[in-house]
């Protein structure tokens, strides 16, 4: 494994939205809006990941967030179009009226990042320091090690998780950063 570069330092904060009932995540979805310095960035994912050990694959599409909370404001695109018709939110709908969603968490996270080249590919390895926010006010914290695939072969990938997962020190994650936040919020709930 190879450095790329200097290790980077950044600052970001990830706003999970939903309706009020919940529909993005009946229709199995999850939105998130990311405002890190290079902007406000929508991500709507599928709830469910494929894949086998600690390497997870899901869709992911992404479309600029612009200014304001409410998506039918933000340009068109296949993350906010699809984003609207599993929320049910009218693209007609005069501005200023509620656009129905609301936060589900939010993640503060500290980012250091480093690009590797690792085999034929490289790999963003980015180590997070997360604080969870839910919207009463309970807060969480941990730290997570995420390795993406930026270019080359899946199977470099699956050889740096199977080396990781070989550390008695290191565990994967069973589970996304937003259910880790809202499962944490309840276990402190029950807590106090």
């Amino acid at each position: 494994m190879a450095p790329i570069g200097p290790a980077r330092d950044v600052q970001i904060e990830d706003r999970y939205l939903d309706t009020a009932a919940g529909a993005l995540r009946a229709a199995g979805l999850v939105a998130r809006v990311r405002t890190s310095p290079a902007g406000r960035r929508l991500t709507l994912k599928s709830v469910a990941r494929r894949g086998a050990g600690a390497v997870h694959r899901r869709l992911e599409l992404e479309g600029d967030a612009s200014d304001g909370d409410d998506p039918r404001h933000w340009p068109a695109g296949d993350a906010r179009d699809r984003l609207l018709v599993a929320a049910g939110i009218a693209v007609g709908v005069a501005a200023g009226s509620d656009a129905g969603l609301v936060t589900i968490a939010a993640l503060r996270q500290r980012r250091l990042q480093r690009d590797v080249v690792l085999g034929s590919s490289v790999v963003e390895l980015s180590l997070d320091e997360i604080e969870a926010v839910l919207p009463d006010g309970r807060t969480d914290r941990w730290t997570e090690l995420e390795c993406e695939l930026r270019s080359g072969d899946e199977a470099d990938l699956e050889r740096l998780g199977a080396a990781l997962g070989g550390r008695a020190d290191l565990a994967p994650a069973t589970t996304a950063k937003l259910d880790r936040a809202l499962v944490g919020g309840r276990e402190l709930l029950t807590e106090r």
